[in-house]
């Protein structure tokens, strides 16, 4: 009598879910015990996503309303309110360990597009590890939402050129927050129609909801909040990595620096577009989306240091791209410096606060605004290492 032994290809599925579900009952566990440690106390920014959904939900001012004992508003676009209804209507303690869970879970597949060959065990200390690096610490301890916006555009847009409604999820992460309208200039350059027009009927989905929910407020974002950056308040602030950051520091007000912001903002941002382009047609789409999201880092207005958890997937391309042309000693060293500079946290190290930035010497001004300096340096050498690289024929 023989034995029927279950057939490998029903188990798969099976297995797959299971891992899943334990992966996110372990996340949820760990994020649990770390909110009853206090790593979470300061998570000042969900509490402001929080503002947001109750203003909604109990029909609160939505932008002019403050976080009580602060000065801090909701700025972000209406459909990010309508996101963060189901995290006012939580207790705090479960909003915070949902929010936490939801962060470390794109961190997890952040990992997984960067690295898709390296085995679970490795993905899984890797996330734990990058917790050292200050964007991504500090937008877990202050609730902040980067990690879940990366993660939604880099699987969006790393798909097959065929997959179903790719691009959409890019307008999704534009309804939330305005930064990622950068990569509506990346599917232009490269030619990639479908997933543009995708993304365009992504973010109408997103100003559509917000309407319905909050018409009021939603014109008011749209015609008044959304051209004002100084709403934002503080941008001289050392946190503050952009371009924009780096000029006001000198002193003066925005509209001083404004043409001069502009034209250089503007230089970056194509320059940068270009070599996002040029990676994209190597097929590099990880390096091309990544350096796409630096050209919206130094040319945006604001660029706090958590906005910069784009680190990983750049470091990734500059690591592998170095170990391909010049092997593994100077990849390491590569590596070493990228992300070191991001565990040293070296804007930190500088007077910073209460308009002290405005009081730098040379030398102070140097490690205040290294994330800007090093990040200008890593995508020189990535220029260098793609600039002789031959495009290759697309294939969408």
């Amino acid at each position: 009598m023989t034995a029927t032994l279950p057939s490998p290809t029903k188990a798969k599925p099976t297995t797959r879910r299971l891992s899943v579900v334990l992966v996110v009952l372990g996340a949820a566990a760990l994020m649990a015990v770390a909110n009853a440690a206090g790593l979470f106390a300061f998570a000042i920014d969900l509490l402001v996503y929080r503002m947001g959904g109750e203003a909604l939900l109990h029909d609160f001012p939505l932008y002019t309303r403050q976080l009580p004992g602060t000065l801090l508003v909701f700025t972000y676009p209406p459909f990010a309110a309508v996101m963060m209804v189901p995290l006012a209507a939580l207790p705090l303690q479960v909003a915070t360990v949902t929010w936490s869970t939801i962060s470390l879970l794109s961190l997890l597949l952040v990992w997984r597009l960067c690295l898709p060959q390296v085995k679970p065990p490795y993905l899984l200390a890797l996330t734990l590890i990058a917790f050292v690096l200050e964007p991504v610490w500090l937008t877990f301890s202050l609730g902040q939402i980067n990690l879940l916006l990366m993660a939604m555009i880099l699987a969006d847009l790393c798909r097959a050129d065929g997959s179903r409604m790719r691009g959409f999820w890019v307008g999704v992460a534009i309804g939330i927050k305005l930064t990622p309208l950068v990569f509506l200039a990346l599917l232009v350059v490269t030619r990639q129609w479908k997933a543009l027009r995708n993304a365009v009927l992504g973010v109408l989905a997103t100003v559509a909801v917000g309407f319905a929910a909050a018409p009021k407020e939603s014109w008011e974002y749209w015609t008044e909040s959304v051209s004002n950056p100084e709403r934002l308040g503080g941008i001289a602030y050392t946190s503050n990595q952009s371009i924009n950051g780096f000029l006001l520091r000198f002193g003066g007000d925005y509209n001083h620096w404004r043409p001069l912001w502009f034209l250089l903002a503007a230089t970056t941002g194509l320059l940068l577009l270009w070599l996002s382009r040029r990676l994209w047609l190597t097929g590099d789409r990880l390096g091309s989306v990544s350096v796409c999201a630096m050209a919206a880092i130094y040319a945006s207005p604001v660029s706090w240091s958590h906005h910069w958890v784009w680190i990983i997937p750049l470091g990734v391309t500059l690591v592998r791209r170095a170990y391909a042309r010049w092997g593994m000693p100077w990849a390491a060293v590569i590596g070493v410096l990228w992300f070191g500079l991001f565990v040293a946290r070296p804007i930190w190290w500088v007077p910073n606060t209460n308009d002290r930035e405005l009081d730098w010497t040379f030398w102070q001004a140097i490690p205040g605004n290294s994330y800007l300096l090093g990040g200008i340096a890593g995508l020189a050498v990535l220029t260098v290492l793609v600039v002789k690289t031959r495009p290759a024929e697309r294939t969408g």
